[in-house]
Parts: C-alpha cells; sequence; structure tokens
C-alpha cells in the first residue's frame, strides 16, 4: 500500500494525494512546496503521511518538492499586490472588446508563470481575441475561468446572515446539495430574502440538520391530524423539532398545549383500552346494535318461519319442492331428474330445427324443439300452485268507423 500526505491549495478547497517524497516529519498545517501540472504551487498539508489503497489513487502520484519558506510566502505576496491594477487594465481590455463579462479576481501562479482571471457571466463568452490581447499586455501567460454565483462567494469571503464566516470560504470542500423541500422540512418561511445566502443561491447550511429534522418527524404526528392528549382529544397545529414536542389544540378548550409524543401514546392506549372493556361490556352502542341483530336472528330461526319455508310445507307434491329449492339456489344447471328419457333425448340431439323462408320456425320443427327446463319448471309449479284470481282486462274502446266519399 502506498504512503500518501493530503495536500490542500486552499482552506476550503479539495483534498488531494501527493507522494511524501522522502520528506518526514510532515505534519498537518505545514506549508510545503508540490508540483503539479501548472508547475510548482504553494499548498498546506490537510492529513500527515498515511497508507491508502491504491484504488483511492487517481492518476499518478506527484511529489512533494520541499517544504515552503519565509522568502516563497513574501514573493507569492508581491505578485498578488498589484491585483487591483491587473483587474483595472483587463476590465479595459474587455470594455474595448465588448465582451459582456465581469471581473471577480486576478491570481498569479507561485513562479509567476500564468496569471489566471475569474469571471462571471449570463452566457458563454468567445474571448480568444481577449486572451491574445492580455498576453502581449502583460507578458505572461493568460488564464481565463468562467464561475457561477457560488464560486464568486466561495473567492471572495464574506458574512452570511448568521453572522458567521461563509462556510464555503472557510472549510467546505464542496457545495452542498440543497432543495426547496429542505426549507418545507424544516418549517422555514419560504421568503427567498430569508432563506437564500449572499450568492443569491439556497442556504448551503439547510443540508445540516435537514436529517435530524426528518428522523425526529417520522416518530411523531403529522400536523393536522386528530390525537389522544392526556387533556381530551385535539388537532396538531404544529411540531417542535428541537424540543421534541407537539402542540395540540384541544377540541374542548380550544388551548394550545405541547406534550410529548410519550404522552400521546400513553393516552391512545389508555382510551382504547377504555373503549374496548365497555365494547365487552355490551354498554357501546357497536355492541347493542349486535345484540339486536342477533335477537332478531334467533327470533326468525326459532319461531318465526320464513315465507319460503310455509310455502315449502303446503307443498305435498316432492318434485314441486325440488324444483322450488333449485330456484331459490338459481343454479345454471338443469335437473335432468325432473325429465323423462323423451325429453332427454331431445336435450342431446344438436340439430338446429328446420325455418322457414320468412325465418320463423314451422310448426313441425316447433314440435321437434327440445322443450326448455324452464318452461317445464313454470307449467310443474302452475299446476301444483294455487292461481290468484285474475283482474278483468279493461275494455278498449271502440273507434268509430269512417265513411269513405267517392268522388262523383
Amino acid at each position: 500500500m502506498p504512503v500518501v500526505v493530503g495536500i490542500r491549495f486552499k482552506d476550503s478547497g479539495k483534498t488531494y494525494y501527493f507522494d511524501p517524497n522522502g520528506i518526514e516529519a510532515l505534519k498537518q498545517g505545514d506549508h510545503v512546496i508540490v508540483e503539479t501540472v501548472r508547475g510548482p504551487e504553494l499548498a498546506k498539508v490537510a492529513y500527515p503521511p498515511h497508507l491508502v489503497d491504491p484504488e483511492e489513487i487517481v492518476g499518478e502520484l506527484k511529489p512533494v518538492l520541499r517544504r515552503a519558506e519565509p522568502l516563497d510566502f513574501e514573493r507569492l505576496r508581491q505578485l498578488n499586490s498589484r491585483q487591483d491594477e491587473l483587474l483595472a487594465r483587463c476590465a479595459e481590455k474587455i470594455q474595448d472588446h465588448g465582451l459582456p463579462m465581469r471581473l471577480v479576481k486576478a491570481e498569479y501562479s507561485f513562479d509567476g508563470s500564468r496569471l489566471t482571471f475569474y469571471f462571471t457571466a449570463e452566457k458563454r463568452v468567445d474571448f480568444r481575441a481577449l486572451v491574445r490581447d492580455l498576453a502581449r499586455t502583460f507578458r505572461t501567460r493568460i488564464e481565463l475561468r468562467q464561475i457561477g454565483p457560488r464560486d464568486e462567494a466561495k473567492l471572495l469571503g464574506g458574512i452570511g446572515p448568521c453572522g458567521r464566516l461563509l462556510c464555503c470560504a472557510t472549510f467546505l470542500p464542496d457545495y452542498a446539495r440543497v432543495s426547496i423541500k429542505m426549507a418545507k422540512d424544516q418549517d422555514l418561511p419560504l421568503n427567498p430574502t430569508k432563506i437564500s445566502g449572499v450568492c443569491g443561491r439556497l442556504l448551503c447550511c439547510l443540508s445540516y440538520e435537514h436529517e435530524h429534522y426528518v428522523n425526529v418527524k417520522s416518530g411523531m404526528p403529522r400536523k393536522g391530524a386528530w390525537v389522544q392528549t392526556p387533556d381530551g382529544p385535539g388537532e396538531v397545529i404544529g411540531v417542535n423539532v428541537l424540543r421534541e414536542t407537539v402542540i395540540v389544540a384541544l377540541a374542548s378548550t380550544g388551548m394550545q398545549e405541547e406534550f410529548l409524543p410519550a404522552q400521546i401514546q400513553e393516552a391512545t392506549r389508555h382510551v382504547g383500552e377504555v373503549a374496548r372493556s365497555r365494547n365487552a361490556e355490551g354498554i357501546t352502542p357497536a355492541a347493542r346494535m349486535r345484540a339486536e341483530r342477533q335477537e332478531r336472528r334467533t327470533d326468525q330461526g326459532q319461531g318465526r318461519p320464513s315465507e319460503k319455508r310455509l310455502l315449502r310445507d303446503s307443498i305435498s307434491n316432492p318434485d314441486v319442492i325440488e324444483a322450488l329449492a333449485w330456484l331459490e339456489e338459481g343454479s345454471e344447471e338443469t335437473p335432468l331428474e325432473l325429465l323423462n328419457e323423451e325429453e332427454l333425448n331431445l336435450l342431446s340431439d344438436d340439430k338446429p330445427a328446420p325455418r322457414s323462408s320468412s325465418g320463423r320456425s314451422t310448426p313441425a320443427s316447433q314440435a321437434k324443439r327440445p322443450p326448455d327446463p324452464t318452461d317445464d319448471l313454470a307449467a310443474l309449479l302452475d299446476e301444483h300452485l294455487p292461481q290468484p284470481p285474475a283482474s278483468p282486462a279493461p275494455a278498449s274502446p271502440q273507434r268509430p268507423r269512417r265513411r269513405r266519399h267517392r268522388n262523383t
């Protein structure tokens, strides 16, 4: 396993692995000169030399050249002391070329061989001609970098709404992924001026406590739910995550009180036990309704025979009784035992009855048509069941006959 040392070029920058190159006693916070793709750079030790897995190393390990000396800091200070002059001259060139750019910072490399300008713009800018003009002006290698609002705040620094130095400029290596849902979960006002930082984007600190808020709220009732409290039922109107309490508006008095989730659970359990005991004693409306239904079923089963049973008891023909039972069950299969052999042979015949040219069945075909079991059952029931008296049909009024008059 290789031995590496963690190096940071800025306090809030990312950590990169370098080869210690035999330099001993490197401690956290020591300044060193390291070899990079763009030449030597001044950096700070973030982690002392230690063993890592080869999979964690990306690319080739660059060596640590030496420890930083006081002359190195003085040289770097002199190079960056002309930053105001560099920005002013670059701004003139930008105005001459008519480019929509806003300069943020100018920075020299450690050896002075490269000058980097950071700028912001709404769209991509074609600055190739500007780079050639700046190279002729400053007699060095020029690099232009377009950055976003968060990178601008990280380079310039500042004080946030909390009164402390910006997180991105002090210790935050990567920008946190923040969404408006985090503000909703933390019950913050959805006002852009309240939840935005100096960069105009959502505050990075919204992600610090979001997981804690979600975990605490998962074990509490939601806002608008009805809960049982030691003082009676009420509606949840808020949740205090920091104190881990629930604010409930009581239904009896309308006053707002705070309760712990354990108190609400104990009150709910107690009310449930009381309700179950009263239900077992039969003094609840639900128990009374069940008892009344059971009494009605008992009376109907013992002393009150149903109309179907009375009708079945008044008939002595077993075929009629079996047909009634078949009709009550609603079975789709025909009771073949009620039919004779001739009717069964007709049911087994699959040949369709011949029809006349007009499409109607002939009398011969009607005679050969297999009888419908439903018709036989209806005829059998009509024979044995009492028929109600037929009501006389109302006589239809006769219309007067109209005479035709011949044209003479």
